[in-house]
């Protein structure tokens, strides 16, 4: 029985060559004017090549000219630093936009006491989001309590960024994601960005 049929697509980094489950990996694809592309919803159409989620062997794969060989040498000349901003802007972006559709869909407290009382209430949200910038106090005020409550915490953009998706005039430092769809989606993305960046997923 082939790998394929025993589960998910498996596919393998063109860096590293480590196999896995196609959801494990970055995909890319080529652009018409030959530029390689970030495709993290795994939709854009053409051959993809991959790597881990991880800036190393992305990095790494841009050395070895890996890219020009799983697309046959259609590619123009690659910038690994380049790739690797898009990427994390393109991931950015993603995080963002979830909080802003969460925002919209009105599945978000935010506000030191309206969190507070979110984490002691019923039902509890199913994150608490923090800035990466918050003050340390407030850090660790909010992270007790979510602990208390059972809950996971991320940490993610800037008060300045959290309070802009909220339209809030003011900066944001923390905000409860109620909505356990929502949460799941913020939790997926932020672990992502952080194994891209070789960081703890929790911090």
């Amino acid at each position: 029985m082939g790998r394929e049929a025993q589960g998910s697509p498996q596919r393998s980094c063109i860096a590293c060559r480590r196999e896995g489950d196609k959801a494990s990996f970055l995909r890319f694809v080529l652009a018409p004017d030959g530029t390689v592309t970030p495709d993290l919803e795994n939709k854009l159409p053409g051959r993809g090549a991959y790597t881990c989620i991880a800036r190393h062997c992305l990095l790494e794969a841009v050395k070895k000219r890996q890219f020009n060989r799983s697309f046959k040498g259609a590619v123009v000349a690659v910038d690994g630093v380049a790739l690797d901003s898009l990427l994390q802007e393109q991931m950015d972006r993603r995080i963002s936009g979830y909080l802003a559709l969460a925002n919209k869909a009105g599945a978000i407290v935010s506000g030191g006491d309206a969190v507070e009382r979110a984490l002691k209430g019923s039902p509890l949200p199913s994150l608490l989001l923090l800035a990466e910038d918050v003050s340390p106090a407030i850090g660790e005020k909010f992270e007790g309590m979510a602990r208390r409550a059972g809950l996971p915490v991320m940490r993610a953009l800037t008060k300045e960024t959290i309070g802009m998706l909220m339209g809030k005039e003011s900066d944001r430092s923390a905000v409860a994601i109620m909505s356990p769809g929502f949460g799941q989606s913020l939790i997926k993305e932020i672990v992502r960005y952080r194994n891209y960046l070789e960081e703890e997923s929790g911090r």
